[in-house]
């Protein structure tokens, strides 16, 4: 970089860069023909060398990838595409420079729809931590509507088996309680003989027996009284937004990615009554209690991932379709 101040004139009639040029030269016309003169223009004139460099090596990237995929290129404006190499020809990143032409080739992928103004400008105002935080709760997320989605069509399927094999565990446990000796014995004398220290051993496993009886019925019951809500729940939780770890995270990167739109802030507000005691004023002739109200409020803050989030997340990731699909 310290030569390039001396430099009056560009060569770019080496061999190496000038087939480096004509590859992506050869992207270019199927990308914004007929204007490849112009696009030749704009990457050549009052650039910096180290800039040109930067863009054929983005472009060339993003070739191999479209060929790699069997990616059938559409036309793309202007107006979107000399951003892109703009912001990606300073990019110094080798995690970042691929990202720019991953986002390249998935943009003029004729098979998506992905043409946001606005991705361009996002990477460019992102570090390699800031990318790497982002994109791996986009992979949380990812997993989670799998494995979710999963567990919703299994229940939409089977939810009858579900309920009735619940029910019929209710059934015998409720068997297995009758059975029980110390069904018959009266609540008082269940609560007397649990804090009783004269009984024999054999009393104490029946209580026990019991009792753990007891725990597993509420449960399967509780179980049976939840399944109303399990498709909806799994509905929501599949909706849901993914949170940011803030372990992973300083405050001055997430203040940068909530800027850029791609994180937000959600708080929730909650109360809490108080225990109170009230006291009886009857003495003093009043027919009524009189109370001070106390609630407690608390707010729980976290931070999530956008829907521009996501969307800009998978733009940037490399999809793996015709070609690698028919080799595999």
């Amino acid at each position: 970089m310290s030569d390039l101040p001396s430099l009056k004139k560009i060569d770019i009639t080496s061999t190496v860069l000038e087939k480096a040029f004509d590859a992506a030269r050869s992207l270019l016309s199927k990308l914004i023909s007929p204007a490849v003169e112009e696009a030749g223009l704009l990457i050549k004139d009052q650039m910096s060398f180290f800039k040109f460099k930067g863009q054929i090596k983005m472009l060339n990237k993003a070739k191999k990838i479209i060929e790699e995929n069997g990616i059938n290129p559409k036309h793309i404006s202007l107006k979107l595409l000399c951003p892109m190499l703009d912001y990606s020809g300073i990019e110094e990143d080798e995690v970042l420079e691929e990202k720019w032409s991953i986002l390249l080739s998935n943009m003029v992928d004729s098979e998506q729809n992905i043409e946001n103004h606005v991705f361009p400008y996002i990477l460019s105002q992102l570090s390699r931590t800031e990318f790497l935080i982002l994109e791996s709760v986009f992979d949380t997320k990812t997993q989670n509507v799998i494995r979710l989605t999963n567990e919703l069509n299994y229940y939409r399927t089977n939810k009858l088996t579900i309920e009735a094999d619940l029910q019929k565990t209710i059934s015998a446990l409720k068997a297995k309680l009758l059975d029980n000796p110390v069904s018959n014995i009266s609540q008082l004398e269940k609560t007397k003989a649990r804090y009783s220290t004269k009984l024999s051993p054999e009393s104490l496993s029946a209580y026990k027996k019991y009792d753990d009886l007891k725990r597993e019925l509420r449960h399967n019951e509780h179980e049976l009284t939840m399944l109303q809500f399990k498709e909806s729940t799994l509905e929501r939780n599949i909706k849901a937004a993914q949170e940011i770890p803030t372990n992973s995270i300083k405050d001055f990167e997430l203040s940068n990615l909530i800027r850029l739109g791609v994180v937000k802030e959600i708080r929730e507000f909650y109360a809490e009554s108080q225990t109170l005691e009230i006291p009886n004023d009857s003495e003093k002739d009043r027919a009524y209690l009189t109370v001070d109200l106390d609630v407690g409020i608390d707010s729980n803050t976290e931070n999530v991932l956008t829907e521009l989030g996501e969307l800009f997340i998978n733009a940037c990731k490399e999809k793996k379709n015709q070609i690698t699909k028919q080799s595999n």
